[in-house]
C-alpha cells in the first residue's frame, strides 16, 4: 500500500491554503493508494451493500422453502411436490429465514474464512425456523391452515434439511463476498489515526488481506495538535465516505476522541482502538468487562467459541476411533517392546505445551531404556544457536537414522511413526490435539527466539504442518518457521488437509 503525503489531502481535511504555510497546530495527513479508489467507489455504495444484503437474504429464503418442500415430499412422495398447504407453511419459513438472514448482516463478516460461522449461523436459524414451523402447523394454526393436517415427520426432517441447506446456501454467499471485496466492492473506507507500531502493523496486515473488507484511505501521522480532530476528519469524510476511524495513538488527548465521538459529521462512522500490544498474537487477546472497566485477558486459546468447539470434537471422536482401531496392535507392539528389550514399554516425558504449561508425553520406547538425551541436546542447540546459522539449514531434523540408542523394533515403530500412537491419550486428556506443532522439551524453547515462541499459542499435535511438508528432512529452523505459521492461519480445513496428507508423507520413503 503506497502512502503518499498530499497537499491536497491538507487543503481537503483541514481547509487551510496550504501555499501559505502550515502552522505546526495541524495535523499531517498521508493519503494512501486506495484514496482515489475510495472516491470512485463512494458513489451508490451503501446501496451496493443494501442490495447484497436483500440478495442473500432471498437466496436464504429461497433455501428454506426448498428444504420445507424436500421435507414434505420425503414424506409422502406420492402426493403432490408440493400441496397449496405446504406452500404457505413453506412460505413462512422462507420469509423467518429471510428476516434472520437480513439481522446477520452478512455483508459485514470481516472473518478472513469465516465458513465455520455460516454453518453457525445456519445451525440457529435452523434451529428457530423448525420449531415456529411447529408451533404455527400443530398450536396457532391461523386461518390459512386450520382445516389441513400436517406431518409431524415433515417438520422434522425439515430441521436437518434447514441446516445443511442454509450452510450452503450462507457458505455461497460467503463466497461471493470475498470475490467482491477481491474487486473492490464492498470494502468499508477506514482512516487510522496514530503513528507508532501498532499503527504500522495494522495497516500491513490489512493490505496482506483483501478478504476482510477494509480499504485504509488516510493516516492522520501527528495527533499533538490543537486543531479539532473531528473537524479535520468530518472534511475529509466529505469527499471520501469514512466508514471507520481507527485511533492507533497513544499520546493522542482524551478531548480529541471524545470531538470525535460528537462530531455529527461522523456519526456513520465506528470508532475503534487498537491496543499498544505489539507482536502478541490478536487471537490470544479478549476483551472482558470488569465492572465499568473494559480489561484485555491474555493467553487465552486463539481457537475459541465454535471453532474449540468443533476442533475438540474431532480431537475427542478421532482419537476414540483410532484407539479402537488400533487397539489390538498397540497391544501386540507392547509385547514385542516388552519381549525384545529391557525397560517399560511406555516412554514418558515432560514437553511444553499450549501457553508454555508443561505435560507429560507418552510414547512407545523405542530406545534402550535409560538412554541420555545429551545428543539431542547438543544438536539442538547447535541446530538453533545463532553462531550456526549455516549449519542449520544443511543439516537434518533431530530423528536421526543412525543413533545407536534405537532398538531394532525401535526403528521399526519410527519408520511408521508408530512410536507416536500412545499419544492418543494426551490427546483425549486435552494436552494436544489431533493437527498441532510438534511438542517442544524445555531446553528447545530457551533457545527460540520471540517471534518462534508463537508456536506455543495452540496445542501440540501428533501431526502438524511441517510433518507433511518434509518431516526429517527439514531443519529445525524451517521446523518452527511451520509451526509458527500453522498457529497464526488456524483453520479447520486446515487440519483436515493436514490429517489426509499424514499416511501418504509416513509411507513415501523419503519421509524419513
Amino acid at each position: 500500500m503506497a502512502v503518499q503525503e498530499s497537499r491536497d489531502a491538507l487543503n481537503v481535511s483541514v481547509g487551510a491554503d496550504t501555499q501559505k504555510g502550515v502552522g505546526p497546530s495541524l495535523p499531517k495527513v498521508l493519503l494512501t493508494s486506495h484514496f482515489m479508489a475510495g472516491r470512485a467507489h463512494a458513489t451508490g455504495h451503501r446501496l451496493k451493500r443494501f442490495a447484497f444484503v436483500v440478495v442473500a437474504g432471498i437466496l436464504c429464503g429461497a433455501t428454506a422453502f426448498v428444504a420445507v418442500a424436500l421435507a414434505h415430499y420425503s414424506i409422502d412422495s406420492s402426493a403432490q411436490v408440493f400441496s397449496l398447504t405446504y406452500m404457505e407453511l413453506g412460505g413462512m419459513a422462507s420469509g423467518l429465514v429471510v428476516l434472520l438472514t437480513l439481522r446477520s448482516r452478512p455483508d459485514l463478516a470481516r472473518n478472513a474464512g469465516g465458513f465455520l460461522e455460516e454453518w453457525v449461523e445456519a445451525g440457529r436459524e435452523a434451529i428457530i425456523t423448525a420449531p415456529a414451523l411447529a408451533i404455527i402447523a400443530f398450536f396457532w394454526r391461523p386461518v390459512l391452515l386450520r382445516n389441513h393436517p400436517f406431518s409431524r415427520g415433515t417438520i422434522l426432517i425439515a430441521l436437518p434439511l434447514l441446516f445443511v441447506m442454509l450452510g450452503i446456501a450462507r457458505s455461497v454467499v460467503r463466497l461471493v463476498l470475498l470475490w467482491l471485496r477481491r474487486r473492490g466492492h464492498n470494502v468499508a473506507s477506514i482512516v487510522v489515526v496514530g503513528d507508532g507500531p501498532s499503527a504500522h502493523s495494522f495497516m500491513q496486515s490489512l493490505e496482506g488481506q483483501t478478504e476482510l473488507g477494509y480499504r485504509v484511505i488516510a493516516h492522520v501521522t501527528e495527533t499533538e495538535f490543537d486543531q479539532d480532530l473531528g473537524e479535520v476528519l468530518e472534511r475529509l469524510g466529505a469527499v471520501v465516505p469514512i466508514d471507520e476511524i481507527v485511533i492507533a495513538s497513544f499520546s493522542m488527548p482524551p478531548e480529541q476522541i471524545s470531538r470525535i465521538l460528537t462530531n455529527p459529521g461522523l456519526r456513520r462512522a465506528r470508532l475503534r482502538a487498537v491496543p499498544e500490544l505489539f507482536g502478541l498474537p490478536p487471537s490470544k487477546v479478549q476483551i472482558e468487562s470488569f465492572g465499568d472497566f473494559p480489561l484485555l485477558t491474555l493467553f487465552e486459546n486463539p481457537v475459541r467459541g465454535p471453532h474449540w468447539a468443533v476442533k475438540r470434537a474431532v480431537d475427542v471422536v478421532g482419537a476414540i476411533t483410532l484407539l479402537a482401531v488400533m487397539g489390538l496392535p498397540m497391544l501386540v507392539m507392547s509385547l514385542v517392546i516388552r519381549l525384545t528389550s529391557p525397560g517399560p514399554v511406555l516412554f514418558r516425558q515432560e514437553r511444553v505445551g499450549m501457553d508454555g504449561k508443561p505435560f507429560e508425553l507418552l510414547k512407545f520406547r523405542s530406545m534402550t531404556a535409560g538412554a541420555s538425551d545429551q545428543v539431542h541436546r547438543d544438536f539442538m542447540s547447535d541446530m538453533l544457536s545463532a553462531q550456526a546459522p549455516a549449519k542449520a539449514g544443511s543439516r537434518r531434523f533431530f530423528k536421526l537414522a543412525d543413533d545407536q540408542r534405537i532398538t531394532k523394533f525401535g526403528r521399526l515403530l519410527r519408520r511408521f511413526s508408530l512410536d507416536e500412537l500412545p499419544q492418543l491419550l494426551n490427546v483425549m486428556r486435552g494436552e494436544m490435539s489431533l493437527v498441532g506443532p510438534r511438542p517442544a522439551l524445555a531446553y528447545e524453547v530457551d533457545l527460540y527466539e520471540q517471534w518462534q515462541c508463537r508456536r506455543l499459542d495452540v496445542l501440540p499435535g501428533m501431526t502438524g504442518l511441517w510433518q507433511v511438508s518434509g518431516r526429517s528432512r527439514l531443519s529445525p529452523a524451517d521446523m518452527l518457521r511451520l509451526d509458527v505459521h500453522y498457529a497464526e492461519t488456524w483453520s479447520l480445513f486446515t487440519d483436515m488437509l493436514i490429517i489426509l496428507k499424514t499416511v501418504p508423507a509416513i509411507l513415501r520413503d523419503d519421509a524419513r
